[in-house]
């Protein structure tokens, strides 16, 4: 294509399609559902996690969204997705540097069961608009 027949000089070719993309729109982003719902554990509100949410076919993009006080809201590709649930804990302290004078952090454990996370067989069906869901996970 010649670029200066339509006016624009060939140094200013990265602007012209940066400009048209914009115009144009270049998200090929898949439409959307909103689920929202409970986290509990043992029968109490998960205070703080994460929730991930993985395409049963592998083709979508994944969603997250955060747990506070029980309660999450994401948006989520629609389809059916596998559902993983993060939470640490604290369970004690340790160096951050194998040093006299090193700084001590939070140890962390994964406080949710492999069956709600990295083995989890959670499902969700999204579909347009908001679907609602509450997981009550148990620790044993």
């Amino acid at each position: 294509m010649n670029r200066r027949r339509f006016g624009i000089p060939a140094s200013s070719h990265s602007a012209w399609v940066l400009a048209t993309a914009l115009i144009t729109g270049c998200s090929s982003e898949s439409p959307k559902g909103i689920v929202k719902g409970e986290v509990s554990l043992d029968g109490q509100p998960l205070a703080t996690g994460l929730i991930h949410f993985v395409p049963a076919d592998g083709k979508s993009q994944t969603a997250d969204g955060t747990i506070t006080g029980g309660k999450f809201s994401a948006s989520v590709p629609l389809g059916d997705m596998r559902v993983e649930i993060t939470a640490p804990r604290v369970v004690g302290k340790m160096k951050m540097y194998n040093t006299p004078d090193s700084p001590e952090v939070d140890r962390v454990e994964e406080a949710i069961p492999p069956q709600y996370n990295v083995e989890s067989k959670l499902t969700v069906t999204v579909v347009k608009g908001e679907v609602e869901k509450k997981f009550d996970l148990k620790s044993r």
